[in-house]
C-alpha cells in the first residue's frame, strides 16, 4: 500500500485540538444534572475498548448501527456510558454519521475515534476498523495498568512509612521525652534531634498537613499549564532511567496510533495529523509536524525519522523497511509491540528494585527512632542503680 499517494478523504474539521476540546467539553456538560456535573462517573479506556469490540461484533452480525447502539445502551452498567451511547443513537436516528456523533462528545472520544470511524463508514469497513481500534485501546490500557500496578505497592509502602513515623513521633516519642525530662539527664545528639522533630510534629502537625495539602493542590494545578508541563517533561527526559522510559512510552504510542490508523486505511498525512494532535509531548509533536512537511513534498517518511534525535535507530529502520515493502502499518505495530514489551520489562524491573529499597529505608528510619530513644535508657539504669 503506497501511503504517500493516498488522497485525503477525512474532514479534519471534526478533529478537535486539545485546548478547544476542553472548551467543547464544558459546553457539552451543560445538559447534565447537578450531581453528574459535581461528580460525574468516569468512563475508562477499558469501557471504551469493550464498546468498540461489542459494536464491531454486532455490525459483523449485520445488525444495523442504530439497533446495535440501542442494545449496547441497555446493557451499559455505567450511567455515564449509557448516556453517551444514547446520544450517539439519537445522532444516528437524525441521519448523522457515527463520526459526527463521536465529534459532538470530545470529552469522551478523542481524535483517533472520530477519524477512524469516518474512514470505516466511508470505506464500508466500520466493523473491521472498530475492531482495530478496540485492540489499540486494549494495548494502551494494558500498558497503563501495568505502570499503575508497579507504582501502587511503592506508594502503599511510602504511605505506611509516613503513618508509622508520624505515629511514633506524635505519640510514642513524647512519652520518652517526659521520662527523660523528669530525670534531668544528658541526652545523646540523635535523641535530641528525634525529640525536636517530635515537638515540631506535635505542635505544628495540623499546620504541616494543611501546608502539604495546599502544596499538592498548587502542584496539581500548576502541571495543568502546558508550558510548565513541557518544561517538566524536558527535565524528566534528561533523567537516566525515567527519561528512557518516558521516551519509549511516547514512541510506542506514536507507532501504535499511526499504525492503527494506517491499518484502517487512513491516508498518511491525515494519520500523522491526528497522531500529532493526540500525542501529549510537545517536542514529539514538533517532530511529527516536521515529518508531515517532508511527506507533503513527496518524500519518504523514513528520511525525517532517521534525522530525528527523538526516534531510536530501530524505529527509523523498521519504518524504512515498512515503506519499501508497502507494509508500513504492520511494521509500526510491530515496533509498538516491541517497545511495549520492553516498557513492561523496565516497569517490572523498577518495581522489583524499588520495593526492597523502600522497605529497607522504612526499617532504617524506624530503627533509628527506636535506637535514639533506647540509648538514654542505659544511662537511666545506671542513674537508678546509683540512687539505690
Amino acid at each position: 500500500m503506497e501511503y504517500n499517494n493516498v488522497q485525503s478523504t477525512i474532514d479534519l474539521k471534526n478533529v478537535v485540538e486539545p485546548r478547544s476540546r476542553e472548551r467543547v467539553t464544558e459546553r457539552t456538560r451543560g445538559g447534565r444534572s447537578l450531581v453528574e456535573r459535581i461528580r460525574p462517573r468516569r468512563i475508562t479506556e477499558r469501557e471504551k475498548a469493550e464498546f468498540c469490540m461489542q459494536l464491531a461484533v454486532m455490525l459483523q452480525a449485520r445488525i444495523s448501527l442504530h439497533r446495535a447502539l440501542q442494545v449496547l445502551a441497555r446493557q451499559a452498567t455505567n450511567p455515564r456510558m449509557k448516556e453517551v451511547i444514547d446520544t450517539l443513537g439519537k445522532e444516528i436516528q437524525k441521519g448523522n454519521s457515527l463520526s459526527k456523533g463521536l465529534a459532538l462528545q470530545p470529552e469522551i472520544f478523542d481524535n483517533l475515534f472520530i477519524v477512524t470511524a469516518e474512514v470505516g463508514q466511508e470505506s464500508g469497513r466500520l466493523a473491521e476498523v472498530l475492531s482495530h481500534l478496540a485492540h489499540h485501546l486494549e494495548k494502551i490500557t494494558s500498558l497503563r495498568r501495568k505502570v499503575v500496578q508497579a507504582l501502587t505497592y511503592p506508594s502503599l509502602v511510602i504511605a505506611v512509612a509516613v503513618f508509622v513515623v508520624s505515629f511514633l513521633l506524635m505519640f510514642i516519642v513524647p512519652m520518652f521525652g517526659e521520662m527523660f525530662k523528669n530525670f534531668r539527664m544528658e541526652l545523646p545528639t540523635s535523641t535530641k534531634i528525634i525529640l525536636s522533630l517530635s515537638t515540631v510534629c506535635t505542635e505544628y502537625g495540623l499546620y504541616m498537613i494543611g501546608i502539604l495539602g495546599l502544596l499538592l493542590y498548587s502542584f496539581r494545578n500548576t502541571i495543568k499549564n502546558p508550558k510548565v508541563r513541557e518544561k517538566g517533561e524536558k527535565v524528566l527526559f534528561k533523567l537516566p532511567f525515567i527519561g528512557d522510559v518516558l521516551l519509549k512510552n511516547h514512541v510506542a504510542r506514536f507507532c501504535r496510533t499511526l499504525g492503527t490508523m494506517l491499518q484502517s486505511q487512513v491516508s498518511l498525512l491525515d494519520a500523522l495529523e491526528v497522531t500529532r494532535r493526540i500525542i501529549s509531548n510537545a517536542e514529539l509533536r514538533e517532530e511529527i509536524r516536521h515529518i508531515m512537511k517532508h511527506v507533503k513534498l513527496g518524500n519518504a517518511i523514513a528520511d525525517p525519522v532517521i534525522e530525528s534525535k527523538l526516534f531510536p535507530p530501530m524505529v527509523s529502520q523498521m519504518i524504512a523497511v515498512g515503506e519499501e515493502t508497502s507494509e508500513l502499518d504492520a511494521m509500526l505495530l510491530k515496533v509498538a509491540d516491541y517497545y511495549e514489551k520492553e516498557l513492561d520489562h523496565k516497569v517490572e524491573t523498577l518495581s522489583s528494585v524499588i520495593e526492597p529499597v523502600l522497605i529497607l529505608i522504612l526499617g532504617l528510619i524506624v530503627a533509628a527512632i527506636l535506637v535514639s530513644m533506647y540509648l538514654p535508657m542505659f544511662d537511666l539504669v545506671n542513674i537508678v542503680g546509683t540512687a539505690q
